[in-house]
C-alpha cells in the first residue's frame, strides 16, 4: 500500500461528514419504527450522530465544508427488525469510515477518530450486526 493509496485528511473529514449526515437520515427513517429500550437507543445515537458532524465541520476550514447533505433516498423500513438492520447496516459502513479517518489524521483526532470507529461498532452490535475483529472492514 502506498501513501497514495490513503485518503487526504480532508477528504477523510468530508468522507466522515457524509458518513455521519446518512446516519442522522437513516435513524430519522427508522425510529418512527422502534420502541422502548430501541427508541432509547436510537435518540441516543441520534443526538451523538448530530454532535459528532458539529464537530466534524469545525475541524474543516470554511473552503473545505462540503455540500449540503442530500441524496438518501432509503424508503422507511416497514417494521422494527428491518429498522434495526438499517441502523445497523449504517453503524458498521460508519465505523469504516472512522477507521480510514482514523488512518489520515494523527494526535488528538486520530484517537476521536478510534472513539468514534468503536462507537459505531458498538451500536452496530446492538442493533444486530455480528462483531467483527476489525470493524467495517468488510463493508
Amino acid at each position: 500500500m502506498t501513501d497514495s493509496d490513503f485518503p487526504t485528511t480532508a477528504s477523510a473529514i468530508i468522507a466522515t461528514i457524509e458518513g455521519e449526515e446518512a446516519a442522522v437520515y437513516a435513524y430519522g427513517v427508522a425510529a418512527p419504527r422502534l420502541s422502548g429500550a430501541q427508541s432509547d437507543l436510537a435518540r441516543g445515537a441520534l443526538a451523538a450522530h448530530r454532535l459528532r458532524i458539529i464537530a466534524l465541520r469545525e475541524s474543516l476550514p470554511p473552503a473545505d465544508q462540503p455540500a449540503a447533505p442530500g441524496g438518501f433516498l432509503v424508503d422507511p423500513p416497514p417494521d422494527a427488525a428491518a429498522a434495526g438492520s438499517l441502523l445497523a447496516a449504517v453503524e458498521v459502513r460508519l465505523a469504516a469510515t472512522y477507521a480510514d479517518l482514523a488512518a489520515a489524521t494523527s494526535g488528538d483526532q486520530r484517537l476521536d477518530a478510534v472513539r468514534s470507529a468503536r462507537e459505531s461498532a458498538v451500536r452496530s452490535v446492538a442493533w444486530g450486526a455480528p462483531p467483527e475483529a476489525f470493524p467495517g472492514r468488510g463493508a
